[in-house]
């Protein structure tokens, strides 16, 4: 059985989004789809399989410009 995580609270959420704004131009248009890729690979390594990753990429497909507050809810 995997245990549910928490999600970050807005606070956090607000610091991942400007350091990974900050990430993303420090790699460059060219390299952003490679670094994006490349984060997520790490990041669904390092959460494991208590992840629905194939739920995550439904609900990034489906939240447009959607705040933080309603991908709980996608």
């Amino acid at each position: 059985m995997t245990e549910a995580r928490e999600p970050l609270p807005f606070e956090r959420m607000e610091k991942v989004y400007d350091q990974l704004a900050a990430a993303i131009d420090l790699a460059g248009p060219e390299r952003e789809a490679l670094f994006l890729t490349r984060l997520v690979m790490i990041l669904a390594h390092r959460a494991g399989p208590s992840v629905d990753f194939p739920g995550c990429v439904a609900t990034a497909l489906a939240v447009g410009d959607a705040t933080p507050g309603d991908w709980a809810r996608s």
